[in-house]
């Protein structure tokens, strides 16, 4: 699969939603939306930021907490690597087209919080409950 294949507008469109439920304050519809959200991400592809065949993980609180970058698209990967290279965050990155459980281990972390979904744009954070 090439990079240009990988396309997820449903995603952004759920996202969106949650975005719009919370502005609503529908708990109701962003439990239903984070249903479809998890559904969804067990049989699409992602693009996976990685470093030395790892994914690349980026601090996220103080005690040793992480978040791991996914991006929805080829061009959500370019602004990624560009918001990655302003904050001196590029050397050595790659990335590998693979579905969200690749890295099933990452769960058993009790410091990963989750995938953040184009991190250029800090969109959502698809956290543990989601996997």
């Amino acid at each position: 699969m090439k990079i240009e294949d990988i396309k997820n507008p449903e995603l952004k469109n759920h996202i969106n939603m949650i975005y719009m439920h919370g502005e609503n304050q529908n708990q109701k519809a962003i439990d239903a939306t984070e249903e479809e959200i998890k559904e969804y991400i067990k049989d699409n592809y992602f693009i996976i930021s990685i470093e030395d065949g790892k994914p690349v993980k980026i601090p996220y609180g103080n005690d040793g907490e992480y978040i791991v970058p996914i991006f929805t698209d080829e061009q959500e990967y370019i602004n990624g690597m560009q918001y990655f290279s302003l904050n001196v965050m590029d050397e050595n990155k790659d990335y590998i087209i693979e579905k969200r459980d690749c890295f099933k281990k990452l769960k058993e972390d009790p410091n990963f919080l989750g995938y953040i979904v184009n991190i250029a744009r800090v969109s959502y954070i698809i956290n543990l409950t989601l996997l």
